[in-house]
């Protein structure tokens, strides 16, 4: 999903992986 999703997929910063969380969708309003 990442490789889809991210421009850089080995710097993630939309697809956060939070320990006991799970995966987290993040978006940069500004």
């Amino acid at each position: 999903m990442r490789k889809r999703i991210e421009p850089d997929p080995q710097a993630p910063r939309c697809i956060i992986t939070g320990p006991g969380v799970g995966y987290r969708f993040v978006t940069n309003r500004g």
